[in-house]
């Protein structure tokens, strides 16, 4: 049983606290310790447009926080700590959020989601809002942000995979962390170069992630492509069709197809094939079967329809084989 934090709960130690991104200039850090766990936020506002806030946490049982938003932003968020599982509570989808990777998006006033947090697993997340405004003025001329799909849609929120977090990126986030809680007026214009340095880096390494149209997979994702895998080279006989392998695989049908491409380097049913004739081709040169067992063993009922795409894939065709088996063995 988790332990549910109501955002009622945190609003006078922490939210109150906090600056909307048109706020004054300022800096606010907030240490709490209590029986549900201890959390350590440092805050900042540049005041012209944009906050940075770090969040440190370690909660003492599985813990859901409630999360509400009460103004409009963009953001760019790190999750440098472990795995996070958020949920909207509106449509009550949930998205999981690996650790060493960057998102982007925008949220909008009234928007409440759930973060689920493991007992004594170090939560830690670097959060920077925009005003809406100001971030398209900054992402205007990049057309990767143009063609983002979105990672996960709410009513009032819309989430998207920036990139995975590059050491650039974590460089100039650890020093955001150690500047951030230091109070010299000369650290502060260091904590806010070193913010816009990261945000530079952020906007534009989306663009490397979105030159090969890839898909943004989560490790839960990447667990189910690999059971995929496995679900296709158990039945190469009888496989499943995309539907039913995507429903044994836990994982949605865009994602099985466009996911397993990227993953394995071909597509489900390209891989079954070449798995397939890889195995039949062992076969037939161990010289112990003839071409319609290998064909029927591998899955194949039409023994010229597996000679004619057999020999698409190798150059030769099964009879062959089984020839130059037999010449091995009397020559």
């Amino acid at each position: 049983m988790s332990r549910y934090l109501s955002s009622n709960q945190l609003w006078d130690t922490i939210c109150k606290k906090l600056c909307y991104p048109n706020s004054n200039r300022g800096k606010n850090n907030i240490s709490i310790k209590d029986d549900y766990g201890e959390i350590n936020i440092n805050h900042f506002s540049t005041g012209f447009g944009i906050i940075y806030s770090s969040f440190i946490a370690n909660f003492y049982e599985d813990t859901i926080v409630e999360n509400c938003n009460s103004y409009n932003s963009s953001f760019l968020s790190f999750n440098t700590g472990n795995t996070i599982y958020m949920k909207d509570s509106f449509i009550k989808n949930e998205m999981q959020w690996d650790s060493n990777i960057c998102l982007n998006g925008e949220q909008y006033s009234g928007h409440i989601s759930l973060s689920k947090h493991k007992k004594n697993q170090r939560v830690m997340m670097h959060y920077i809002g925009f005003d809406n405004s100001l971030f398209k003025d900054f992402t205007q001329n990049n057309q990767n942000y143009k063609n983002i799909k979105p990672l996960y849609k709410g009513e009032r929120i819309e989430v998207n995979f920036n990139n995975h977090i590059n050491t650039h990126q974590k460089t100039l986030l650890n020093d955001l962390l150690v500047t951030s809680a230091l109070e010299d007026k000369l650290q502060t214009l260091y904590l806010e170069s070193k913010l816009l340095e990261l945000i530079y880096a952020s906007v534009n390494s989306v663009e490397n992630q979105n030159r090969t149209n890839e898909i943004y997979l989560s490790s839960q994702d990447i667990e189910s492509l690999n059971r995929a895998k496995k679900i296709l080279i158990e039945n190469i006989t009888n496989p499943p069709s995309l539907k039913e392998l995507a429903y044994k695989s836990a994982i949605n049908e865009f994602k099985l197809k466009k996911g397993f491409k990227q993953l394995f380097g071909n597509t489900v049913y390209g891989f079954l094939q070449e798995y397939r004739l890889n195995k039949a081709k062992k076969l037939l040169e161990s010289n112990e079967i003839n071409i319609n067992e290998a064909s029927l063993i591998v899955g194949y009922k039409c023994s010229s329809h597996f000679s004619r795409i057999f020999k698409n894939q190798f150059g030769i065709t099964p009879l062959e084989i089984k020839k130059e088996n037999r010449c091995k063995v009397y020559c």
